[in-house]
């Protein structure tokens, strides 16, 4: 018998829901950016390897301006104040190697197109 498998991670592909997102850590350049993640237990986070560049620049509890993707290209980007999350390093599984990093928007006010 042939059970249904059930997806835990999905990227978001939804019109109007956020596909990728784009930083800079030393103002202007050089620009980050990372396919946007959703699982059961964190509604938004990336996915970074760890030996990237870019990870040990990142500290849990900072703020960064974000520009946020969407999968619908009518909807245009936008930019929003981020608190990064605690960073979990993966041992096993899917992300193994890597380390997940929620993204917390700071308040959804701060939107600008």
């Amino acid at each position: 018998m042939n059970t249904p498998t059930v997806k835990r991670f999905q990227a978001p592909m939804e019109p109007g829901t956020y596909y990728s997102v784009e930083f800079a850590i030393d103002d202007p350049h050089p620009l980050y950016q990372f396919k946007i993640w959703r699982s059961e237990t964190s509604p938004m986070f990336v996915v970074v390897k760890e030996n990237s560049a870019v990870l040990p620049k990142l500290k849990a509890g900072s703020i960064l301006n974000m520009t946020y993707y969407s999968s619908d290209t009518h909807c245009p980007k936008r930019q929003m104040e981020t608190r990064i999350g605690h960073i979990t390093s993966q041992r096993e599984g899917r992300f193994e190697g890597h380390c997940t990093i929620p993204l917390v928007p700071v308040n959804k006010n701060t939107i600008q197109h």
